[in-house]
C-alpha cells in the first residue's frame, strides 16, 4: 500500500513539473519573444518570395501586412484559441505608431476571445479538399458584419482587409492557426504562393524546406492541446 501512494506521488509530482509548459500558463515573456521572432522571419519569408514573383512590379498594397498566432489551450480536444504572437511590416508599424495605437502582440497577448475563422480553420483541417484547408476573411465584402460580440477585429482596423488563415498541425493534433493579413485581397498568383508558404510552416507532414521547419519545432515544447485530425471537423461532434 505504502509502495502504491509513493508511486502515485511521484506521477502527481511529474505532472506537476510538466504543465510548466502547458499553454496558455506555461507561456513566459521569453517565449512570447522567440514566438515573435520565429512570426517575424515567417512574414519576411512571405513577402521575400512574394517579391521574387513579381521582380520590380512588386507593389507595396500588395506586400503581407501582418502575420499572428493563435494557439489551442493545452488538454482541450476542441477549438479553444489563445492568442499567442502578432509581427506587421514595417509599415504598418509606422501607420500604428502614427496613430499612437498599442502593438495588438502586447496588447491581445493571451487572451481566449473566440475567433470564427479560428472555427473555421480547424472545420476544414482534414477535408478532402486541400483548398478547404485555408480559411478567408474579406472585410471589403463587408464579412466585418459577421463579427460575433467581443471578437477583437484587430485586423481590420488596423486597415488590413483580407486574411488568409490556415491550421497548424502537429502530431497530428489540430493545435493553432497561423493567418496573414493583406490591405486587400491578393491576385491568385500571390495568394496561392502565399498559402503554399504557410502550409510549409504551419503542417508538420507536409514537404517543407529545412528553413521552414522552425515554428513546429519551437511549439514542439509546449503540451499541444486540439482535436485530432481526422475529428477536427468539431461541427460534427456537437
Amino acid at each position: 500500500m505504502a509502495v502504491g501512494k509513493v508511486d502515485k506521488t511521484r506521477r502527481l509530482i511529474r505532472n506537476q513539473l510538466g504543465r510548466s509548459m502547458r499553454i496558455p500558463g506555461g507561456i513566459t515573456p521569453e517565449d512570447f519573444l522567440e514566438i515573435t521572432k520565429i512570426l517575424r522571419i515567417i512574414l519576411g519569408d512571405i513577402d521575400s518570395e512574394l517579391g521574387a514573383l513579381r521582380g520590380g512590379a512588386y507593389k507595396d498594397d500588395e506586400r503581407p501586412k501582418e502575420l499572428h498566432i493563435r494557439l489551442n489551450e493545452s488538454d482541450k480536444p476542441w477549438p479553444l484559441p489563445i492568442f499567442a504572437g502578432w509581427v506587421e511590416s514595417d509599415d504598418a508599424r509606422e501607420r500604428r505608431r502614427d496613430w499612437n495605437h498599442p502593438d495588438p502582440g502586447l496588447l491581445r497577448f493571451g487572451d481566449d476571445v473566440y475567433s470564427e475563422i479560428y472555427g473555421e480553420a480547424f472545420r476544414y483541417a482534414n477535408d478532402v479538399d486541400p483548398n478547404n484547408h485555408f480559411r478567408y476573411r474579406d472585410w471589403e465584402l463587408a464579412e466585418m458584419l459577421e463579427k460575433r460580440s467581443g471578437e477583437k477585429a484587430t485586423d481590420p482596423k488596423a486597415g488590413n482587409r483580407f486574411q488568409t488563415c490556415l491550421a497548424i498541425v502537429i502530431d497530428d493534433l489540430v493545435t493553432g492557426t497561423l493567418v496573414v493579413g493583406f490591405r486587400r485581397r491578393p491576385d491568385d498568383q500571390l495568394l496561392k504562393k502565399t498559402q503554399a508558404l504557410l502550409k510549409e510552416w504551419a503542417r508538420e507532414r507536409d514537404p517543407k524546406s529545412d528553413k521552414r521547419g522552425g515554428l513546429i519545432s519551437l511549439l514542439k515544447k509546449f503540451e499541444l492541446g486540439g482535436p485530432r485530425l481526422g475529428d477536427s471537423d468539431w461541427v460534427k461532434l456537437i
